[in-house]
């Protein structure tokens, strides 16, 4: 009988043994390769380090290119620890004369006496900006929420304005608009409709041109100054919360979000991010994409609330009405954001 027999056993042990060989062949040829690339890589992003170094490339050009030689910020790091490329001593210099304050107190160049003193400048240029750019009540704490849905209407005011107002006095529901503004009469009238309803005035941007907007700390509070100016003007109301265009964090911002979300909580502004979206401004959105990404979107939140992004769109004022019945239906209520208002705020660790 073969089963059990010497036979048997001997070439189970070959089997082993030839199995477990070519598992270790394979584990080495796998991490042989993947290491090969991580150096290829690494290798390509130091060169291109160099090459740029004697170019008038900015700080936020180099930087991303190398993210986009797929380069992670940890492994950018790891090129500067173990490369010997004197171009990032360049980059650093670059990137801190960019961006003011980026490294904490600045520390003038020379400065540094014999007995260690310096002159430190203990404020960035761009926190003289605009002195009259402060929220007016600036939360000292948040309160707890249960439940509540908080829908939110952003690029607004639009011709859609009075239709998603209808709906919502309807249900007598108060909402939140992030307004991007608009100077003209109509628009003007659109958003003091917004804000004799009683609804949340907030603010997005007057632009929305995300490339120019967040350049820079400055150049983000142009737009929000000139924003903040158009929506007042228009309401008599002077907003105390905001939207990023694209949300707080997003491919346009990555060297800048950090500078711009301190300077305007400094400033007293409390900005909300988002945890469930109708996707309502996607080309394909459509009544029974934007309806179930609400609901499903709520059904599976986690939070202690919702905050849902929405926007003045076409599509959107045709399935809000029902995307309320249902929400109540569910037990579900609703309320506006202020600055008392726990926010949801994006960070890359989620």
């Amino acid at each position: 009988m073969y089963f059990g027999s010497v036979k048997f056993f001997k070439h189970l042990i070959y089997t082993v043994f030839f199995g477990w060989l070519a598992i270790a062949t394979f584990l080495a040829v796998f991490f042989g390769v993947k290491y090969g690339l991580e150096a290829k890589k690494n290798s390509e992003a130091a060169a291109l380090a160099s090459a740029n170094a004697s170019e008038e490339t900015s700080a936020e050009t180099l930087f991303l290119r190398m993210i986009g030689k797929g380069c992670s910020s940890e492994e950018i790091l790891d090129i500067i620890k173990n490369n010997d490329v004197s171009a990032f001593e360049d980059y650093i210099t670059k990137y801190a004369e960019e961006n003011p304050g980026i490294f904490g107190e600045t520390i003038s160049a020379g400065a540094a006496a014999d007995d260690g003193s310096a002159d430190v400048d203990t404020a960035a240029e761009y926190t003289k900006l605009y002195p009259d750019l402060y929220a007016e009540n600036p939360p000292s704490e948040f309160g707890e929420d249960d439940g509540t849905v908080y829908l939110t209407f952003d690029d607004g005011p639009s011709a859609n304005t009075h239709d998603i107002l209808y709906i919502l006095n309807k249900y007598n529901i108060k909402a939140t608009f992030f307004f991007c503004g608009g100077t003209d009469e109509e628009n003007m009238a659109r958003m003091k409709a917004v804000a004799d309803a009683g609804h949340t005035v907030g603010l997005h941007s007057i632009s929305h041109d995300y490339e120019k907007i967040y350049e820079s700390v400055e150049s983000y509070l142009a737009d929000f100054y000139e924003t903040y100016n158009c929506v007042y003007e228009a309401t008599g109301i002077k907003p105390q919360i905001f939207r990023f265009p694209g949300g707080s964090i997003n491919n346009y911002n990555r060297l800048t979000y950090k500078q711009i979300i301190a300077e305007m909580t400094r400033r007293g502004f409390v900005y909300y991010d988002w945890n469930v979206s109708g996707e309502d401004a996607v080309h394909d959105a459509n009544w029974t994409s934007i309806y179930n990404n609400v609901l499903t979107g709520i059904e599976n939140n986690t939070s202690d609330k919702a905050i849902v992004l929405l926007h003045e769109k076409q599509q959107t004022v045709y399935v809000l009405e029902d995307v309320i019945d249902k929400l109540i239906a569910d037990g579900y209520h609703f309320g506006q954001l202020d600055n008392t208002v726990k926010p949801i705020n994006f960070s890359y660790i989620d």
